[in-house]
């Protein structure tokens, strides 16, 4: 069998849809130098009381599907903006920096995957917080700090999704900001030809 009928595997276009999002998002560089990522942080601190306590899961499992609303709705009310604007910011003309079109979706993208690893995360520490007869002494004595190391990561996980909604909200206010140029731009221009035909 030729090499270009090689069998691929069956989710490597998956991992490359991944890939291309993680590229276009800026990788572990944009992750770790986020203002956002750093108050979520700091706010994991400050709530101590909350996830340190069982039932902190609760929060997370009510509110995340709001916010995924939200997300949604803003993505698809930029999407819905057209007039010739998505083109306008579409296509980048360096190599290796993306467009600020898939600047704003990989944004979004990464919203909503931060919420969805936040809920995954939550409903699974809410069907794992269970105690099972017959375990080692050593499991019951460990279970309190692995509670609280599984409270702290779910949590900041939620407070860090929480804080996105800001960063994607800067980022509608962003393009909407271009958008006005943009349709500023078309006007000035009509109005350029309307009196050059006069």
């Amino acid at each position: 069998m030729s090499a270009s009928k090689k069998k691929s595997h069956p989710y490597a276009a998956t991992f490359k849809l991944w890939r291309g999002y993680w590229s276009t998002y800026g990788g572990a560089n944009a992750l770790l130098k986020s203002l956002y990522l750093l108050v979520a942080v700091i706010l994991t601190g400050l709530n101590y009381f909350t996830w340190s306590s069982n039932g902190w899961w609760e929060i997370v499992i009510t509110t995340i599907p709001t916010l995924l609303g939200f997300t949604l709705a803003g993505l698809a009310v930029f999407l819905s903006m057209d007039s010739g604007f998505s083109k306008f910011i579409a296509g980048s003309n360096k190599k290796h920096i993306p467009s600020p079109f898939m600047g704003l979706v990989s944004s979004f993208a990464h919203f909503i995957i931060i919420q969805v690893i936040a809920f995954v995360y939550a409903i699974t520490a809410k069907s794992l917080y269970v105690t099972v007869a017959g375990l080692p002494e050593w499991y019951y004595r460990a279970l309190p700090t692995l509670n609280m190391i599984s409270g702290a990561i779910g949590y900041f996980l939620f407070l860090y999704a929480i804080m996105l909604v800001l960063g994607a909200t800067f980022a509608i206010f962003r393009i909407s900001t271009w958008y006005e140029m943009f349709i500023s731009a078309l006007k000035e221009k009509e109005r350029s030809e309307t009196d050059s035909t006069q």
